[in-house]
């Protein structure tokens, strides 16, 4: 193609200086954009999937309940990255969809945000190359505390994730139940956190995921205090614009070891869904 396009301009400039003044023979007509034009809009419906692990499991972690609970075996995270693929969906960060409803901003018709709470190795050694295979984005919430435990990322991990559409945000130092601390360890594990990955990324950290899911008034309270400008739980659905009443209370929708296809489909498209209800009843 690059041969081919130098020939054109060869004999167009040799036609020229033969003192042509015609019309060019060829004419090179513009390329196409290959990128689909992506609808927006103002009435989103986002899921915003939680995962943890994402791993084959050892035959000791296969007696484990929890084990079980928190991961989701390759084969099935690459066919969930296909379906949504194929389904039309837009990847986003968390604080693209945090950003949206701070400043009422359109989002895509389809869209999906990807989380990873607690910064497992597999995040990066599994989880990432299936990411870029399919030209998707995520979210880390990572525990600083567990920064370069052999089965946890590194800061080498977290720096190369951060500059290849992964962003890293904060699930606390230590991950404790937060209820639980009194005010100055609170105000620590949030804060510390947040300055630690900032320090170490040199790039703002805004968002928050609650361990375990447990917060209280005075945690929220305390998030805010903290700089956070968003803040997730779990449960609740897709998130909407009327979400941005209450942006350190965004709600997630949780994929487990045991979600199957159709578990997932249905979660996934649960923001579709709503969407059209939406048009029905209007």
């Amino acid at each position: 193609m690059f041969m081919r396009a130098i020939w054109i301009w060869v004999v167009g400039f040799a036609l020229v200086g033969c003192g042509s003044t015609s019309e060019p023979l060829v004419k090179v007509e513009p390329l196409e954009d290959p990128t689909p034009e992506v609808a927006m809009t103002h009435d989103f419906a986002v899921p915003v999937l939680m995962y943890h692990r994402v791993s084959e499991l050892t035959e000791r972690e296969e007696r484990s309940p929890l084990m079980r609970d928190l991961t989701v075996s390759p084969a099935d995270f690459e066919a969930q990255l296909q379906f949504l693929r194929d389904e039309g969906f837009t990847f986003l960060h968390v604080t693209e969809v945090a950003e949206a409803l701070k400043f009422g901003k359109p989002l895509p018709e389809r869209a999906v945000a990807l989380t990873f709470d607690d910064g497992y190795k597999d995040n990066f050694e599994v989880a990432f190359p299936l990411l870029k295979k399919y030209g998707a984005k995520g979210t880390v919430f990572m525990v600083t505390n567990n920064l370069g435990r052999a089965d946890r990322l590194s800061w080498p991990n977290l720096i190369e994730m951060s500059v290849k559409a992964v962003e890293i945000q904060s699930h606390t130092v230590s991950h404790p139940d937060l209820r639980m601390l009194e005010d100055r360890r609170l105000l620590s594990e949030l804060v510390d956190s947040r300055q630690i990955l900032e320090r170490g990324l040199g790039k703002p950290v805004t968002s928050l995921a609650y361990p375990a899911g447990a917060f209280d008034d005075r945690v929220v309270v305390a998030v805010a205090e903290a700089g956070y400008l968003s803040a997730w739980k779990k449960g609740g659905g897709p998130v909407r614009p009327g979400d941005s009443e209450n942006p350190l209370l965004l709600p997630r929708i949780r994929v487990h070891g045991r979600t199957d296809a159709d578990k997932f489909r249905e979660r996934v498209m649960s923001g579709v869904y709503l969407r059209q209800m939406d048009k029905r009843d209007s």
